[in-house]
């Protein structure tokens, strides 16, 4: 409970995936902070005849001027078996990721076209960096060495899944836990370290 002088706020578990995405889309400005654009865009990445996966959205992170860079992102629920589904998950993103690189600029770009202020804010960066254009920037993150890394947005963290996550990838691996509250008359907040 999240409690005040004035309201009591219950926990309000997320009863489906559709849930955490809806409250992502809600707090994602604060959550990402200014220099971060969240691309929620689900299109399916890797190589035909392979293994090829989904992933939940992207996040290109614009903090610094000389190395960009992007994140892929997978929404969770905690009731998702940790090591079975969301460690497997994230391993096959990689993997997927690294056939087809290419496919994900693609994503990225068309993403981009389809939101005039996100594209704007890459316009804004790529003016004040070293980059070209949009295309070059995307160029540098997508396909630079070793540029996957991975951002698991979950409702809880299991303490196995944070340990495999964070200790046991050869790539970076970035957890969110966003939670919800609501008080008896439906006022909702949530909870998260951005």
């Amino acid at each position: 409970m999240l409690w005040s002088t004035k309201r009591k706020y219950q926990p309000e578990p997320f009863e489906k995936e559709a849930d955490l995405e809806l409250a992502i889309h809600e707090v994602k400005d604060d959550l990402f902070g200014p220099s971060r654009i969240y691309l929620d865009v689900k299109k399916r990445i890797g190589a035909k005849g392979r293994k090829q996966n989904i992933p939940d959205g992207y996040l290109i992170d614009l903090t610094s001027v000389s190395e960009p860079s992007l994140y892929v992102v997978e929404n969770e629920l905690c009731g998702h078996h940790p090591l079975r589904h969301i460690a497997v998950q994230i391993l096959e993103f990689s993997l997927s990721y690294q056939t087809s690189a290419a496919r994900v600029k693609e994503i990225l770009k068309d993403a981009l076209k389809a939101s005039k202020h996100e594209m704007k804010r890459c316009e804004e960066y790529v003016a004040r960096t070293k980059f070209d254009n949009v295309d070059h920037l995307l160029d540098t993150i997508v396909h630079k060495h070793d540029s996957f890394q991975a951002l698991v947005i979950i409702d809880e963290l299991d303490e196995d899944l944070e340990k495999v996550l964070m200790d046991q990838f050869q790539f970076p691996v970035e957890i969110l836990t966003l939670r919800r509250y609501k008080t008896n008359k439906g006022e909702r907040i949530y909870n998260f370290i951005p």
